[in-house]
C-alpha cells in the first residue's frame, strides 16, 4: 500500500499536469468524474447504503423548522 504522504504528491502533480495542459475547466472535470467513480465504488462495496441514506434524508427533513 502506498504511503498517504506519497499518494497525496502524486495526485498534485497530476492535478498540476491537467490544469496546465487543459485547462482549469478541464480539471474539475477530471476531479468530478473522480468523485463519481469513488462513489460509485463505495456503493458496488457496500461501504455507502443508498436506501438507508435516503431513508435518513426523508426522516430529517420533515424535523428541519425555519427560523
Amino acid at each position: 500500500m502506498m504511503h498517504p504522504k506519497l499518494m497525496g504528491i502524486l495526485g498534485g502533480l497530476i492535478a498540476g499536469i491537467i490544469i496546465a495542459w487543459l485547462g482549469f475547466a478541464a480539471f474539475l472535470g477530471v476531479v468530478l468524474c473522480g468523485l463519481i467513480g469513488w462513489f460509485v465504488a463505495k456503493v458496488y462495496l457496500g461501504e455507502i447504503d443508498l436506501l438507508d441514506a435516503y431513508e435518513r434524508f426523508r426522516s430529517e427533513r420533515g424535523r428541519r423548522t425555519r427560523d
